[in-house]
Parts: structure tokens; sequence; C-alpha cells
């Protein structure tokens, strides 16, 4: 992560939980362990011996059942952190994307929101649906207005509204991030703000979108607006890695290699787990905003690892390649 703040004793209350909560957290043995199981009904035995037991309902037997408990299971921990910790930027990172999921369905009227709410009550959201963006917060409001004007109040068109969606998410990303005022997360959320944004344009370069409407809706978002104008303006993704800088660009020419139905999968696990090397220094922290926030990005790979591994039983997937898919984790 880089240099650590000091003397940040506010702090010393949660990271004192977090010393403990980082205790809970599962290993990367436990889940090959759990992917080598040859029944699922043992994987769920398992599973009542760790931090997810409380959350485990009666009978749960679906994938829907089983994302649904280790979705509640994270935002139950994220939002009780948050409300120990000073400052709620660090926990609102890592809950902001079920906000703005949420915030697509308001914006084409879809009536409900299925996602779990954190900075965006219902009551917001219900506002944006009646076509008010008062509520919102400020860095949010111009990219809402801009769906209901400047796109012609085509606020129906899903391609639209991701795109601009997308580029709020972004630019609200790394604004928390910043507003920590500690470097080392500004650092650590510019570069996962760059990877998730690389696979943005990836698979729109896939699918076959205009990037041009990207130049138009996405940007700006941060410190590599540059790099990211740049592979708009490059039709060849294969030429991208030449392009990007540091170890985001390291793994894209690597990805390179492999077949290309597998090189965004490989891509993302790369760059997940040099975050996860990135934000294990943190644990050298005694008490300062860093400490939660590796904490809170071990918690995000647990639910990631979790899904797989629960997916992947469910749907008897070979263990082996399984086992190939499980991400480093941060104990």
């Amino acid at each position: 992560m880089g240099p650590l703040t000091k003397q940040q004793h506010e702090w010393g209350f949660v990271c004192g939980r977090i010393s403990a909560l980082e205790g809970e957290l599962m290993t990367y043995e436990f889940f090959l362990a759990l992917a080598s199981l040859e029944r699922p009904e043992e994987l769920f035995h398992r599973l009542q011996d760790t931090s997810l037991r409380d959350f485990i309902l009666p009978g749960a037997a679906s994938w829907e059942d089983w994302s649904t408990i280790i979705d509640t299971y994270v935002h139950n921990r994220v939002m009780s952190l948050r409300r120990d910790s000073p400052d709620p930027a660090i926990a609102n990172i890592f809950s902001l994307a079920e906000d703005y999921l949420n915030l697509k369905r308001a914006l084409m009227n879809q009536g409900s929101y299925p996602f779990l709410t954190s900075i965006l009550s219902e009551e917001k959201l219900a506002a944006v649906a009646g076509g008010d963006s008062n509520l919102l917060p400020d860095i949010l409001r111009p990219s809402v207005a801009l769906l209901s004007t400047s796109v012609g109040g085509d606020a129906d068109n899903p391609f639209l509204v991701d795109i601009v969606l997308d580029g709020a998410y972004f630019r609200h990303y790394v604004a928390l991030g910043a507003s920590l005022n500690a470097p080392s997360i500004t650092m650590w959320v510019n570069e996962r703000a760059l990877e998730r944004a690389l696979v943005v344009l990836w698979r729109a370069m896939r699918a076959g979108h205009p990037l041009k409407l990207y130049q138009q809706y996405f940007l700006p978002i941060g410190d590599y607006d540059g790099v990211i104008r740049d592979l708009m303006a490059t039709s060849d993704p294969q030429a991208w890695g030449g392009l990007v800088p540091g170890a985001m660009g390291e793994f894209w020419r690597e990805c390179q290699q492999y077949p290309e139905d597998e090189q965004i999968a490989r891509f993302e696990a790369l760059a997940a787990n040099y975050l996860t090397e990135l934000a294990k220094q943190a644990k050298l922290q005694t008490a300062g905003p860093e400490r939660v926030a590796g904490y809170l990005w071990g918690l995000w790979v647990e639910a990631f690892n979790l899904k797989l591994v629960i997916s992947g039983q469910l749907n008897r997937l070979e263990r082996e390649i399984l086992k190939s898919r499980v991400r480093g984790c941060y104990v």
C-alpha cells in the first residue's frame, strides 16, 4: 500500500475490532479444501464453523440462497465497522457498487431495490425514480442530470445509463479514497479503479460498443484519465498493454498469451491478488484507516471465494479447475 499514516488514535477502537476480526477470515488453504470436497453437503457443514454461521438459513440449497447469505454477511460487517469508524468513507468505498446497482433501477423505474443500501437509502432512490435528484451526493447529481438532459432524456436506454453511471461510480469511488487523506489508500483505490475501468472498456470493445460514447460520457474519473483516453483511441486491445503503466500493464500483457475467452478472468485474478498483497501491508498498522481498508478488502476477497466455491460445487465444476480459480486471501 505504501507509507502508512501515523498517530491516528481516533481509529484505535475500530482497529482493535479489526485485530479480532482478522482471525475469523478464511484462509486460502481453507478454500482449497472446500473446493476439494466431493459432496456439497460436506461444504455446508464446514461453513457452519466459520463467521458465516450466524447468517446461514435453514434449508438453504440454491445458488440464490447462498448468494443472499454471503451478501448479507458482508454488508452487516461493513455497516458495523462503518458505525465504529471516525470517517464513514472507509466503509463506503466497499459498499458503493451495490448503491449504484440500485440507482440504475431507480433511474429506469424498475421499482424494487434488491441490493443492500448504504449511501443511497430507499427514500433517496424513490426520489430519483420520481425525478428528484436533490437528495443525492453532490458528486453524483451532475451524472443523473445528464441522463435526463444531455442524453436526450432517454434514461430508459440501459446502454447509455451504464456508461454514465460507470463514470459516476468511478469518480465517486476515487473521491472517497482521496477524502481519507491517507496516501496509501489513495494509491490503492486508484489502482483498483484503473483495473475496473480497463475491464469495463475491454468488455465494451468485445461487445462491439463504440468507445466514442465512453469518451463522451465516462470521463473524467481520476488520475488515469490520460491513460484511459489513449486506450479509447486504440482499437486493438492487444496494444493496450503498452499504454497501461505499472503492474496492470504487466498483467495485461501476460493475459494476451491465453485464449481470448480466458483473458479477462485471468487479468481480474492477477489484479486482485496484486491488490491483496498491497493491502496486507496495512496489518503492520496499529491504528489508522489503512488497517480498516485492508481488512475490508480481505472481506471482499473472502466473499468472492465463497461465491466461487459454492457455485462451483453446486454446479459440479471439476475440482482442479475450481481450485485454480480461488484467489489469494488476506490472511
